[in-house]
């Protein structure tokens, strides 16, 4: 087995836990490796890369870190996303259909030929007639397919359809015996080449998995695996070669897509990677104190050679990034960072805002959103308002929050004020795109979900998974001014109620 002289330079003092997953690795069989943030699981995995034999395969979940990767891993390591697996071995003529306009939601229900339905609502003891629309209904359907898109399932069925919490269940039985035809319709024009609405990158995934793929590998690593959702697991766990899955279950912050967490799930053997290398003991406790939070035994362990500290960013005081919430708040800190002028940069798609921008300004003032793929189909701001709280529509939410809390005028000038990352003062991000990045001084927003009481501190598991991801992005200093209450009462031995 390997030993630490045998390893190449940049990895002369591997940790007890890094030879470790290395021993594992080389007995060629699949396991789990367990990384707590920023524990070198990059190292630890190009490590791998590097000692095994035979053609790799590195898989990420988003474009830029599989382009990272690239730069990083041995040449007969290839590095990609899942989708661009699917992409190459999916017929032209389906993905053609990525770059046709969606179907509004009023659309839709015309072309299934939706009819209203009316549904009863109980509101407290008296009973309430409600109409479902064409469109209405025509959102549940995408719903169910973008559902079945994400399971493991051959064909979709009636369970894939999902109905308001207040719709009883008799009433749920007869809309899915109604709607299903329609789910089953509409899938079928999603991967039919000669049907006009547009698709979402789902479709092509899913069509790949059904084909059974034999992914061309001798071992496939999988990075940041407690992502994954029930189709992306199937598809591993049926690959007759070594598969090494890596993550961190309390990085889990993908539920509403659909996510598993596969890292629980797993019926593996599996190895630790519990040395943080990022920061030191101070930020390590507050992670400690969410882990504990989360139910979580084993600690994570500070660096003992990162001087870190918990200081609080004054407002012209140096920090490199903001982290926030909600994309709303992310807007509000650029706005007053721009006011108070400072050199922001945003963690965002820019070009994407600018031109959906444009394109609701146009829908507004009854204009075609032409030049816009995914609004060219629309009619007006309500349909796109409406499509936004579907699944299909999913992506746009942000966006379309955004128009309606600032307005198309604020956000341009805004994104057009934004100053490029390697210049900025400090960067503004959501948590959620934080993910998988670091900078020294990191300050948390104060629009994080929880409530401190003198019961206890109720918090859901998602939002404390949230904070972690947020916490561990900090080297050297941690500002959790924003969120002292919540730190004091998880310190001081408050019991944790989960809430939602």
């Amino acid at each position: 087995m390997p030993t630490s002289s045998d390893l190449p330079n940049y990895m002369q003092t591997p940790t007890e836990e890094q030879l470790a997953a290395l021993n594992m690795a080389m007995d060629g069989k699949s396991f789990k490796v367990v990384a707590y943030a920023g524990a070198g699981k990059t190292t630890t995995l190009k490590l791998i890369g590097e000692r095994l034999r035979g053609r790799g395969l590195y898989l990420a979940f988003n474009k830029a870190i599989a382009n990272e990767a690239r730069q990083k891993f041995p040449a007969h390591v290839d590095c990609r996303t899942f989708h661009s697996l699917a992409y190459r071995h999916v017929s032209r003529d389906i993905t053609a259909k990525l770059s046709l306009p969606r179907f509004a939601p009023k659309r839709l229900g015309d072309d299934l030929g939706l009819q209203t339905i009316q549904v009863r609502r109980q509101i407290e003891g008296s009973s309430k007639y409600v109409n479902f629309t064409p469109a209405r209904q025509a959102r549940f359907v995408s719903d169910a397919v973008s559902h079945f898109c994400s399971t493991h399932a051959s064909y979709p069925a009636p369970r894939h359809l999902s109905f308001p919490s207040w719709v009883s269940e008799a009433d749920a039985e007869q809309l899915r015996e109604a709607l299903y035809p329609a789910v089953e319709q509409r899938w079928l024009q999603s991967i039919d080449p000669r049907h006009p609405a547009g698709i979402g990158h789902d479709i092509y995934l899913k069509l790949w998995a059904l084909a059974k793929p034999a992914i061309p590998a001798d071992f496939i690593l999988f990075d940041e695996a407690q992502d994954a959702d029930p189709l992306m697991m199937g598809i591993l766990t049926q690959q007759p070669r070594q598969v090494i899955y890596v993550g961190d279950a309390h990085q889990q912050i993908y539920e509403w897509r659909g996510a598993v967490n596969a890292m629980k799930k797993l019926p593996l053997p599996q190895t630790l990677l519990t040395q943080s290398f990022r920061f030191g003991e101070p930020i390590a406790e507050v992670a400690n104190l969410l882990l504990k939070a989360l139910q979580e035994d084993i600690p994570l362990k500070g660096n003992p050679d990162k001087k870190s500290g918990l200081a609080k960013s004054l407002v012209h005081g140096k920090k490199d990034a903001i982290l926030c919430r909600t994309n709303a708040a992310a807007m509000t800190q650029l706005l007053m960072g721009l006011k108070l002028g400072h050199k922001v940069a945003l963690q965002a798609d820019t070009d994407r805002m600018l031109k959906f921008c444009e394109a609701a300004e146009n829908l507004k003032q009854g204009k075609s959103a032409y030049g816009v793929p995914e609004l060219a189909y629309f009619y007006n701001w309500s349909d796109v308002q409406d499509y936004a709280e579907t699944s299909e529509g999913s992506d746009l939410k942000t966006l379309v929050k955004l128009v309606d809390d600032h307005g198309t005028n604020i956000i341009t000038q805004a994104v057009n004020s934004l100053t490029d990352i390697n210049d900025a003062d400090y960067v503004i991000s959501t948590a959620h795109k934080a993910k998988g990045l670091e900078w020294s001084r990191v300050q948390l927003d104060d629009d994080f979900y929880y409530d401190v009481t003198t019961h206890g501190v109720k918090i859901s598991p998602e939002e404390l998974r949230l904070l972690y991801v947020a916490c561990t992005r900090a080297q050297s200093n941690l500002d959790i001014h924003h969120i002292s209450d919540l730190i004091s009462g998880l310190k001081s031995g408050k019991k944790v109620i989960y809430g939602s």
